[in-house]
């Protein structure tokens, strides 16, 4: 069996996965990344995602400190404003920025992001980029965890879980979590209108579930939008086996002329959708990052970022400890982590989940109500410059 040892082993290279990497090899710690697919021979980007990642404000800040939004920022259509419909036109909310040189957020496409991630770590001394491995079981020795692989054993100081809502390790080591499972999918489309977006995106709630309009690139000359909407799983696995021009007509009705007519349907994809958290996010010598450690319903746009927050704290801690001669992966460090992270993960599981619920319930009562409370925030500016800082992640 072949050894390899490093400070920090990250099992998974989603994006997650991936800015964890890069970040912690700035401070000079030896990075192994271990992924289970094949992803490091491929001359061109053969990532299927068509998915598009939101970048909040707060998250671009972070990035820029770690050197990596001159690189992404070339291929980010940033947002603007954002439209919040509740059913009817009249019953509308629209957000603003409230910081001069600042963007509500920024949209990216998945498979791009990827790309400019791999190129990046390929190129650094002390990242070690390894593929087509499957983390088997996880070993504790008097001062290090040891990661055993086919044919493979990896020693590191701390194993980063970096491997998706279906952590492996998670399941390995038997970490309990909370789970819902939601009785809908989501459709994401990625489609060319003829209407400029002019860099506003637009949520309108159903009783169904939310259907989001984001702006993207231009791409051939063509105004380009991402669509993500949360329905019934039988409707939306009847409805992309559909040819695009009836897909068209009933994307239509529900969002009318908001980007003008829509030319081509680009791709479309459907996910099951459900959220989780542990029931902490780490274990001995080891940390849960991003989706392994927690997903949240998509209503508010917010997964990705409470991911880079895990990062965001686990690299000021990791610089910290570094700093005052310490070493990761002890019992201190991880308790630490979970302390700085755990509370903002669990807060926002919550928000989104009650978010999502109330918005579906389709009644008089609740109807009237949601409209007032529209209202009022439309015309509060304090209301609305409060909800918007926090989903800039300021």
């Amino acid at each position: 069996m072949k050894l390899m040892s490093c400070d920090i082993l990250i099992v998974g290279s989603g994006l997650t996965g991936l800015v964890a990497g890069y970040s912690l090899s700035l401070l000079g710690f030896k990075i192994i990344l271990a992924e289970q697919k094949k992803i490091l021979n491929n001359k061109i980007n053969l990532n299927p995602d068509t998915r598009t990642t939101a970048i909040a404000e707060g998250s671009k800040v972070f990035l820029d400190h770690i050197g990596l939004w001159k690189k992404i920022s070339l291929f980010a259509e940033p947002i603007k404003n954002i439209n919040v419909i509740d059913r009817l036109e009249k019953n509308k909310i629209e957000f603003s920025n409230n910081f001069r040189n600042h963007n509500l957020g920024y949209i990216v496409k998945n498979s791009k992001f990827f790309l400019i991630l791999k190129n990046i770590l390929l190129k650094k001394n002390n990242v070690i980029f390894i593929d087509s491995i499957k983390l088997n079981r996880i070993n504790y020795t008097t001062n290090r965890v040891e990661g055993y692989f086919n044919n493979l054993k990896i020693d590191a100081d701390l194993i980063i879980a970096a491997d998706g809502k279906i952590s492996a390790i998670r399941k390995m080591l038997k970490t309990p979590l909370f789970k819902k499972r939601y009785k809908e999918n989501a459709l994401v489309i990625n489609f060319t209108h003829t209407k400029n977006h002019n860099n506003c995106a637009f949520e309108f709630f159903y009783k169904n579930g939310p259907l989001a309009i984001l702006p993207m690139q231009n791409i051939y000359n063509n105004y380009q939008s991402s669509l993500i909407w949360s329905n019934q799983p039988n409707f939306l696995n009847s409805l992309i086996k559909s040819k695009n021009e009836i897909i068209k007509k009933i994307l239509y009705e529900k969002i009318g002329s908001t980007v003008g007519s829509i030319n081509k349907i680009l791709s479309k994809q459907v996910f099951p959708l459900s959220s989780h958290i542990n029931s902490k996010f780490y274990e001995k010598k080891i940390l849960y990052v991003g989706d392994a450690a927690h997903s949240v319903h998509p209503i508010a746009g917010q997964g990705w970022n409470l991911g880079l927050r895990d990062i965001k704290n686990l690299y000021h801690l990791s610089k910290d400890s570094k700093n005052l001669g310490l070493t990761i992966g002890s019992k201190k460090f991880c308790i630490a982590y979970n302390e700085n992270c755990y509370y903002d993960s669990f807060r926002l599981y919550q928000v989104t989940d009650k978010l999502n619920g109330i918005f579906k319930k389709n009644n008089y009562f609740i109807n009237s109500s949601r409209a007032i409370g529209f209202n009022i925030i439309q015309r509060s500016k304090r209301l609305k410059k409060f909800i918007t800082n926090f989903a800039m992640g300021f």
